[in-house]
């Protein structure tokens, strides 16, 4: 089974092509949030044969609202000529996956004086991701469960009272494309095809008559 994945929820994008749950090659960048040629410049020294993808994953986040919606734009786009199946699964799945730690928390900046929290067993999401002010974010984490986070560096003053590794981590597509792998192999669906947004929607009234 060959599989492309995309991770583009945090400020370090990566695309992945794996052959039976192995990573053949991987590539990632930091983002230059002004535009995404990163992403297609990725793509196009990759040189793969999209025909010859059988699974087109991506990582749906929380996370970098921009970065989510080109990752479903673009695997959408791949998937469509030969309607090759599409994969959804949470960001989070793969860095906790990455850490390797029995339980995690993995939380991110919200921004507006929010973050947002969920709880991992292994590379399970265990309790689903919430969206919090940051004074909840204690009663949301257990005592002495490892925090992780992409945002340490925006966080670093909230996080000093947890248990959270001191420098930023982020989840990779080659991580989640095994991930994926290994759910198909189990029988898994596809987490909801659809970014993973934690602010609700914001309605914004015309500025003129219809």
């Amino acid at each position: 089974m060959k599989i492309f994945a995309i991770e583009l929820s945090s400020r370090f994008g990566s695309i992945a092509v794996l052959e039976d749950g192995q990573v053949i090659r991987e590539m990632s960048w930091e983002e230059n949030f002004k535009n995404r040629q990163q992403l297609f410049d990725a793509m196009s020294e990759l040189e793969s044969d999209w025909d010859s993808v059988d699974v087109f994953a991506v990582g749906r986040g929380p996370g970098a609202f921009s970065g989510m919606r080109i990752g479903f734009t673009v695997i959408n786009t791949l998937a469509a000529p030969l309607k090759k199946p599409v994969y959804a699964l949470n960001s989070g799945a793969a860095l906790a996956a990455q850490i390797g730690a029995e339980k995690t928390a993995i939380v991110g900046d919200a921004r507006r004086n929010k973050v947002w929290a969920g709880l991992f067993s292994g590379s399970e999401l265990e309790k689903e991701f919430e969206l919090m002010e940051r004074d909840e974010l204690k009663a949301f984490v257990p005592e002495g469960m490892l925090v992780v986070s992409p945002d340490h560096d925006r966080l670093e003053e909230l996080l000093a009272g947890f248990q959270a590794l001191e420098e930023p981590k982020f989840p990779m597509a080659g991580k989640l494309g095994e991930l994926v792998f290994q759910r198909l192999e189990n029988g898994i669906e596809s987490e909801t095809f659809e970014p993973l947004y934690m602010h609700p929607p914001v309605f914004i009234a015309p500025r003129f008559p219809a």
